[in-house]
């Protein structure tokens, strides 16, 4: 699994995520949010629950673990292992799935299933339009899963194998990113991804997606109105959100009714700084990656049992502030909130569109500059502030990035245990 944060997205990000580093600004603030039972409607009034878990759990050590409290096991499929070629599934890799899973549900521990969607096989991106090209003409490295049919086809194959090979009523939760990368973005740089022919023409789109409202157009250069150039941000976004609302519905048929968490990270581009890029026709930076969170949850078609995912808790931003109890009475726009940390952030839109939140802390060496901070045990330590956010914000669940550290020295599994109890 390649786990990164926003912050590293083309190293654009410094002008949205502070990195003053600050201890907790308030107390934790006990939110109302129950878990329900997989696939029921959750629940504003009752007693909170939160789940731990681990990133990339290893079999070996989910028994101990489970004993211990930890009782959220995370894998993450591999889509090059398993389809090396189109329509041929490696029988040897599945079976090594099935024995990791086997580990899981032994111990006891719910299950959240990363579905591997960015390690395509390298068949995939000879299809039609498989890469994404930014405004400058350049080509990606990721599939394109935004504009392209024929990637979203090919997929849909490789998902629909995953469904008859594993029962997908067996996991808690799926994780959801934006195909070609591991996280809710398009790749990284600053610059924009939505010029190759597909998106430019219109042929060869997925269903529900549109062409570029204006093609002609090159971000950074005048040509258009404000109001026109934030029409096209939101048709950007809108391409984030329909690879999402994809992969859910397709899930959905293939018989999910479990918990959906999309991979969001880091603090994105508020409103105020959109407006004023807007004002400036849209210069590369982190609007670029689509990590614009007020209109991509908003743009959601559907929001049910989705899961708002943090996957930079106390990454640093906003002093690594947690929520308050007079947070929802700001609407979305208010600059207050532009001091807020990601977390606090994104846990304010998903309160204003009826989410769950969860979420996860940057992993080790990312960067390696902030190590100090991951191996720091003590109540300053990027554990407890990572635990104290996601309590305060009302987690359903929160993660350790990774499980592996827990076990090699890098952090003590028992400190773990100790924190979450």
């Amino acid at each position: 699994m390649r786990k990164h944060t926003l912050r590293q997205v083309g190293g654009l990000c410094h002008a949205v995520i502070s990195f003053a580093r600050a201890r907790l600004a308030g107390p934790a603030v006990a939110a109302v949010i129950v878990l329900p039972a997989m696939g029921q409607a959750a629940s504003t009034s009752s007693t909170p629950t939160m789940l731990y878990g681990t990133l990339d759990t290893q079999a070996s050590t989910a028994a101990t673990e489970a004993a211990r409290g930890v009782g959220m096991a995370m894998f993450e499929f591999d889509w090059a292992s398993f389809e090396p070629e189109p329509s041929t599934f490696s029988s040897s890799y599945l079976a090594s799935v099935k024995a990791e899973l086997d580990a899981y549900h032994a111990a006891g521990m719910d299950i959240t299933l990363g579905l591997g969607l960015q390690d395509a096989p390298s068949w995939v991106f000879k299809l039609a339009d498989a890469t994404y090209v930014n405004q400058d003409g350049n080509v990606s490295t990721e599939a394109d899963f935004v504009f392209s049919a024929a990637v979203r086809a090919a997929a849909t194959t490789y998902l629909d194998q995953i469904a008859a090979s594993l029962p997908l009523s067996d996991f808690w939760a799926i994780r959801l990113t934006s195909g070609g990368d591991s996280e809710m973005v398009y790749p990284g740089g600053g610059t924009y991804w939505a010029f190759n022919s597909s998106a430019l023409t219109g042929n060869g789109l997925p269903a529900g997606m549109t062409k570029n409202p204006y093609p002609s157009w090159i971000p950074g250069t005048p040509g258009l109105t404000p109001g026109q150039i934030g029409q096209w941000v939101t048709w950007y976004v809108g391409g984030l959100d329909n690879v999402t609302d994809w992969q859910m519905q397709t899930l959905n048929g293939l018989g999910f009714t479990g918990y959906y968490e999309t991979i969001t990270p880091g603090s994105g581009t508020r409103p105020n700084v959109l407006t004023a890029e807007e004002q400036q026709n849209m210069p590369d930076s982190t609007t670029g990656v689509g990590a614009v969170w007020n209109l991509y949850y908003s743009g959601l078609w559907y929001k049910s049992r989705v899961v708002a995912y943090v996957s930079s808790v106390a990454d640093e931003s906003g002093d690594d502030d947690t929520c308050q109890s007079s947070d929802d009475s700001l609407p979305l726009t208010s600059p207050v909130m532009n001091t807020w940390s990601a977390t606090r952030w994104i846990a304010r839109i998903a309160k204003e569109y009826g989410m769950l939140v969860g979420g996860e802390n940057p992993g080790y060496g990312l960067p390696p500059s902030l190590d100090w901070f991951y191996t720091d045990v003590s109540g300053s330590g990027e554990m407890a502030i990572a635990l104290a956010q996601a309590r305060s914000c009302g987690f359903s669940v929160f993660y350790w990035a990774h499980d592996t550290n827990l076990w090699i020295g890098t952090v003590p599994f028992a400190t773990y245990v100790a924190m979450i109890k």
